[in-house]
């Protein structure tokens, strides 16, 4: 897979609990959504010194925590409403209730991993991309039934594949 797309799936991944993990420090919710794209640059020049073996997740939350923290000493303005000890504890809570997500997620990336290029590119375009039925018909040249029909067929085949592989595993699907 390539870097960006890789980036990409890891991102959008992860992006509801990364922004999560920020609204839980910044009440603000112009100052979350300005801290959510720093933390996402950021992610996207540090991304070749990310290691793999760790959860992306909790790599992505430790940034914008040091993101977090260091908005505060700029601003100043107001006393930092939380002590270290404090984020770090939310830090310790986000990575608790992402194991017990963890093995849903790695079987689905498993099962993407083995479906054609063909049909990843259409999952890219509509869940990634988040087009339209129609723009994605019109971008790959098929009908808008024939991409509603195999975007149902895939989501019914990777939910089978997740299904599997969990039951494999000795895992339930949530």
């Amino acid at each position: 897979m390539d870097t960006h797309v890789e980036f990409m799936t890891l991102f959008l991944r992860h992006q509801a609990e990364v922004k999560a993990f920020i609204g839980s420090l910044v009440r603000d919710r112009h100052g979350r959504d300005d801290l959510l794209q720093e933390v996402a640059l950021i992610l996207w020049e540090k991304f070749p010194l990310y290691d793999p073996t760790r959860s992306f997740g909790a790599w992505a939350r430790g940034i914008a925590a040091k993101q977090v923290m260091q908005r505060w000493e700029k601003t100043r303005r107001l006393p930092m409403p939380f002590a270290p000890q404090t984020i770090q504890a939310l830090l310790d809570a986000f990575e608790r209730t992402e194991a017990s997500t963890s093995a849903p997620s790695a079987a689905l990336e498993r099962c993407m991993q083995d479906l054609p290029k063909e049909s990843l590119q259409l999952l890219v375009l509509r869940y990634e991309q988040a087009l339209s039925l129609g723009q994605i018909a019109q971008q790959v040249g098929r009908t808008l039934d024939a991409v509603h029909k195999t975007l149902s067929r895939l989501r019914a085949r990777l939910k089978e594949c997740v299904e599997q592989r969990l039951r494999a595993a000795g895992e339930s699907y949530q």
